[in-house]
């Protein structure tokens, strides 16, 4: 079922295999080239101002409702906030900043 041109077409997996290889030898930086970060993406590092002690983030989860939840989320979308901002002020208001931390 072979024409005879066939034979002097190279195969699509061959094809395949060479744009593969080009791939993966772009993608590599050659050696004592350092890749950088591009310019709109900036670090959490980048941004702290010098000589300021970075203190590690952690989660803080509660479990509640679906309903309530929902409910949160819109009025801190309509009051142009977060629930994080909301949640932080309520507890910084209640139990105050360590006095670690100042």
């Amino acid at each position: 079922m072979n024409k005879p041109n066939d034979t002097n077409r190279p195969r699509y997996a061959d094809i395949i295999q060479k744009a593969r290889e080009s791939e993966v030898a772009e993608q590599e930086p050659e050696v004592g080239e350092v890749a950088s970060l591009p310019d709109s993406q900036n670090t959490r590092l980048q941004n702290e101002a010098p000589g300021k002690v970075v203190e590690e983030m952690v989660n803080l989860s509660i479990r509640v409702p679906k309903r309530l939840r929902m409910h949160w989320v819109a009025e801190a979308k309509r009051n142009d906030t977060s629930l994080t901002a909301v949640i932080t002020e309520a507890l910084n208001a209640r139990f105050g900043i360590s006095r670690n931390l100042v």
